[in-house]
């Protein structure tokens, strides 16, 4: 019995120790450079994004963000090394919500969940779209649903993959329309698109930022936007709901640290992300690069990751996706 009791002080004496030095540490932070990682592989649009936000925090830091990608398994590796790491404010995530709020109802093993986080701040939308070869018979999602009825399983359409944030809100249409149609996953956008370009494809359901030199070039036309407003950069297209399709799958992410980051660290970094968000530098990247800048700070963006969490579960559970 002595021996417990001595082991249980020893444990929260060193509880108590951490606590304090962290309490410390917080006060001259940043005191050395930072790094962010990014779950997804280097060159895309996360990526991208990542990177003119990392150069613009650390200009209000006062010291270097190196981006560092870790991607596999849908983003939950990088996040796994995000969660384990110290809780000093040194080692940051840039991603989207899907590893947090999708794929822990999908892998049920995995080593993290919503608490294992702090949340910093929400950067952007990713807004998601129906696109159609520009020489399609398809103006709307009307004419889309009306040869669906005609012939159940006969409109097929690509995704990035089964799971993803297209497949789950395409599934979501056909729910509440009443529709059947068939589902061809793709190892990402770029195969995807290939075949849709090809006119093998009804449909696909893509990031816009992701075809902006398609949709200039007239080789693909937006149909409809799954988020709950219009794409500012394709204002004449319209929303799922706006066509009559209630029908809103939200993409959305942001900067997290590992939980019990100390508050005065997380409330710097959501200072210094506000701030880089609002720079003319960043902001002429992101209206060039079609991104839509939205930001919250680090309660919205925890509230709209734990709704959009609750949203997903059924989509997923419906679906029958859950994994062990």
């Amino acid at each position: 019995m002595d021996n417990f009791l001595r082991g249980k002080r020893r444990a929260t004496l060193g509880l108590l120790l951490a606590t304090l030095a962290l309490a410390s540490h917080a006060q001259d932070y940043p005191s050395r450079p930072l790094q962010m990682l990014v779950p997804f592989a280097a060159g895309g649009g996360l990526d991208l994004n990542g990177r003119n936000l990392a150069e613009a925090m650390a200009q209000d830091l006062g010291q270097s963000i190196a981006v560092v990608n870790r991607d596999g398994a849908a983003g939950t590796i990088g996040l796994t090394a995000v969660a384990n790491a110290r809780p000093d404010g040194y080692t940051l995530a840039f991603t989207p919500a899907v590893p947090l709020s999708s794929e822990p109802h999908r892998l049920k093993s995995l080593a993290y969940n919503l608490d294992s986080f702090r949340y910093v701040c929400q950067v952007f939308d990713n807004i998601f779209a129906i696109a159609v070869p520009g020489h399609s018979p398809y103006r709307s999602i009307a004419d889309i649903l009306a040869d669906a009825r005609k012939d159940p399983g006969k409109v097929n359409y690509g995704t990035s993959g089964t799971g993803s944030i297209p497949h789950l809100g395409t599934s979501d249409i056909e729910a509440t329309a009443k529709v059947t149609l068939t589902h061809v996953p793709y190892k990402g956008d770029a195969p995807m698109l290939q075949d849709l370009l090809s006119q093998r494809l009804g449909f696909g359901a893509v990031l816009v930022s992701s075809i902006t030199g398609h949709l200039n070039s007239g080789a693909l036309r937006l149909i409809a936007v799954y988020a709950d407003k219009r794409h500012p950069s394709f204002p004449d297209v319209p929303t799922l709901k706006e066509a009559g399709v209630p029908v809103v799958q939200a993409s959305f992410g942001g900067v997290l640290a590992p939980a019990r980051t100390p508050d005065a660290v997380v409330a710097r970094l959501e200072n210094a992300c506000r701030a880089a968000v609002a720079s003319p530098k960043y902001q002429d990247w992101a209206r060039g690069a079609n991104q839509v800048v939205d930001f919250r700070p680090g309660k919205d963006f925890e509230r709209n990751v734990r709704e959009d969490s609750r949203l997903k579960a059924a989509t997923i559970q419906r679906l029958g996706l859950s994994g062990p």
